[in-house]
């Protein structure tokens, strides 16, 4: 028969575990709303200034413009094929952890992303038209000369991914997009793949997960997951602008996790460089009026790609922050919903057993008045 004294401190230990995890789901609520209010506060302006992306870019279609974060994609395959530069990953996760699934599925996603075999479409940072959204299928195979009915071999799928990864639905506000921006197939000049990506982490918990698989952190960012700072964003965009203008790498993907309620949120990627001019060949089409800039389209071009990269990653940052302390309250919600349950069921079990001790002394009792007639 159980000890009623250890039921009794099981009891008292769930009732601790609940208070905890009760603080905890208040602290996150309360944080929670501030992060709410902020992503809130943020959505107009990416809104804004993917509108002006779109206007401008459009607005550029024809003209003869150079700048090293637009290309073409007739200029990406070229450079896929000469094999030069790296591939840049940013991946926002969480600093601590007690909040569900939030960080796990990231990496997975991550993960999906980085080892992407190219059978599926890619994303985009700015393009919600993009002219050929089966571009990347249909010549994924055909750049890489092998036959598409063929069993590719382990080091053909190490060597071989994407610039995109699952198709995800467009988000609203302007906070990312889906579709086709860099849909063309790349092949790592490594013989391991792990060799030809960097990465920039923001959590530890990022950071630890893969640092552990031996990939190559170039910088991370710790203890600003909760509290996001556009100076940090400021700054990694500085880092991704530096070393894709000098050639270190031709290719930019920021994998976050897209808030879209309190008990709705999901990892998601975009394509930050390079900016492909086809992907704005609809976009022409739906844009009626013509603006008239000062001093020129070009120099506003050129000033405003920098600070469009930075404010995707901050609203990225943002949306992180939600997600987390949105899971962080569910989780410790739920946590604490199941201590509650947990006594209830501890209570009734302590009943039980105490119930059938009473009984036992009081069969014990008759037996030994019985045997004493």
């Amino acid at each position: 028969m159980a000890n009623l004294q250890h039921i009794r401190r099981r009891i008292r230990s769930v009732k601790n575990i609940q208070k905890i995890t009760n603080a905890m789901d208040m602290i996150a609520r309360s944080r929670f709303n501030a992060a709410r209010d902020a992503l809130l506060r943020n959505l107009p302006y990416v809104a804004k200034t993917k509108e002006i992306m779109r206007r401008v870019m459009t607005q550029m279609r024809g003209q003869e413009y150079e700048h090293p974060f637009v290309k073409t994609r007739a200029d990406l395959i070229a450079e896929q094929q000469e094999g030069a530069g790296k591939f840049l990953f940013i991946v926002i996760a969480s600093d601590k952890g007690l909040a569900g699934s939030f960080s796990s599925n990231v990496f997975k996603s991550a993960h999906d992303t980085i080892e992407y075999d190219g059978t599926d479409s890619g994303t985009s940072l700015d393009d919600d038209d993009g002219d050929d959204e089966n571009f990347h299928k249909k010549n994924f195979d055909a750049l890489k000369g092998i036959k598409p009915s063929g069993k590719r071999t382990a080091k053909q799928q190490r060597q071989m991914s994407a610039t995109g990864s699952i198709a995800k639905a467009t988000h609203k506000s302007g906070g990312a997009t889906s579709n086709t921006n860099v849909n063309v197939a790349r092949e790592y000049n490594d013989a391991d793949y792990i060799d030809g990506i960097e990465l920039i982490t923001v959590g530890r918990r990022a950071t630890t997960h893969f640092k552990q698989r031996g990939y190559n952190i170039i910088k991370s960012y710790h203890g600003i997951s909760e509290r996001p700072d556009y100076k940090y964003a400021k700054e990694i965009a500085d880092i991704v602008i530096d070393r894709f203008e000098s050639g270190e790498i031709i290719d930019v993907t920021l994998i976050y996790t897209q808030f879209k309620s309190a008990i709705s949120c999901t990892p998601d990627d975009v394509t930050l460089l390079p900016i492909v001019t086809d992907d704005y060949a609809k976009a022409s089409a739906t844009l009626k009026e013509e603006y008239i800039y000062e001093p020129d389209v070009v120099t506003i071009l050129n000033d405003f790609l920098p600070r469009r990269i930075a404010t995707r990653i901050y609203g990225a940052m943002l949306h992180s922050a939600a997600s987390e302390l949105s899971s962080r309250m569910n989780a410790m919600s739920n946590a604490t919903d199941n201590a509650q349950e947990l006594v209830g069921r501890l209570n009734l079990f302590y009943n039980k057993v105490r119930q059938a001790g009473i009984t036992n002394e009081i069969n014990e009792i008759v037996g030994g008045a019985n045997a004493l007639e």
